[in-house]
């Protein structure tokens, strides 16, 4: 008997997650998750590498998705723990020509009702030019900021001081509660303001986690009660930490690194964060549907740029730290 397609399908995920396992030559360390949360301390001249994920999924299966994958760079010019960080980013894309395109449309529309038997010649091979977005942006609100500002919507060129915007980091406010009570308040505000009415948001909550529970990796909505997911879907802005630490995996200086993390969730979006009070850096970010704000976002044309986030996969420092 064949096996389902879900079946065939989760067992190709996990042999290419697994591929690679146990014939790298990438060195690990061997610090505990504590001591290497806690290691992980920032300054000038760090570099930051990050990559868009797709409903949770890593850049490298979002990428067969559709999604761009293409990794930021961002450079810290300056860094005041828990008060104030200066940063410049670079994202190099490969982006297809315009010619490129209307040449497929072309041969899309030529041949698009052409009758069995005929043949038809092969499609043109896309072709691509290089695109650099770069920029700048700073905040001086690391102690006490409630917003974030993903690094998507970074607009190029010098996007100066943000007021009461803590970029990729939670401020040290936001840690202390998350760390003491479990709970605080995370808003992600380019979202906040388009979803549908509060007022009328209910029923249609209810009807979209009826539609997109089964479509989303275990765990990534904060209740798996209908009712409560609906409600709980109207706060947009609390979120709550998991009882223990968690840990996550990225690379330091070269060294594959496990850090100690807090995670941190509600129906909009799941954080994981270092367990570092000086350097809570969001390290990877999960938007569930519910942040796209319209059930639009569930049809297949629009299932990957509806969907996304970001993880850290590398910190980089300056060879004058390693002394």
């Amino acid at each position: 008997m064949k096996k389902p397609f879900t079946y065939a399908l989760g067992l190709l995920l996990v042999s290419l997650a697994l591929t690679g396992i146990g014939c790298s030559d990438q060195v690990v360390s061997e610090l505990s998750d504590e001591d290497a949360a806690a290691s992980l301390t920032l300054a000038a001249g760090h570099e930051i590498v990050m990559r868009p994920t797709v409903l949770g999924i890593g850049g490298t299966i979002a990428g067969w998705l559709g999604s761009d994958t293409d990794e930021w760079e961002v450079f810290l010019d300056s860094w005041q723990a828990g008060g104030s960080v200066g940063l410049s980013w670079e994202v190099v894309s490969q982006v297809e020509t315009d010619e490129s395109k209307a040449a497929q449309e072309a041969y899309d529309e030529e041949y698009a009702e052409t009758p069995i038997g005929i043949q038809i010649p092969d499609s043109p091979e896309p072709e691509y030019e290089e695109v650099v977005r770069s920029g700048s942006i700073a905040s001086e609100s690391l102690a006490d900021a409630q917003e974030l500002y993903l690094p998507e919507f970074w607009p190029e060129g010098d996007a100066g001081t943000q007021e009461d915007i803590s970029l990729i980091w939670i401020s040290q406010n936001q840690y202390d509660e998350l760390a003491n009570t479990r709970e605080t308040t995370i808003s992600l505000g380019l979202f906040d303001e388009t979803l549908i009415d509060a007022e009328e948001a209910t029923e249609e909550v209810k009807g979209f986690f009826d539609q997109v529970k089964d479509l989303l990796p275990e765990g990534l909505l904060a209740n798996d009660d209908e009712g409560e997911a609906a409600e709980s879907a109207l706060d947009l802005t609390t979120v709550e930490a998991e009882g223990d630490w968690g840990s996550y995996t990225l690379t330091v200086n070269d060294v594959r690194t496990s850090v100690r993390t807090i995670e941190a969730s509600n129906s909009f979006a799941s954080f994981t964060i270092l367990a570092n009070k000086n350097n809570p850096i969001i390290l990877e970010v999960k938007l569930t549907p519910l942040a796209q704000g319209s059930l639009e976002a569930l049809n297949p044309v629009n299932l990957v740029g509806g969907f996304s986030g970001y993880e850290v996969i590398e910190i980089n420092y300056q060879e004058a730290d390693e002394t």
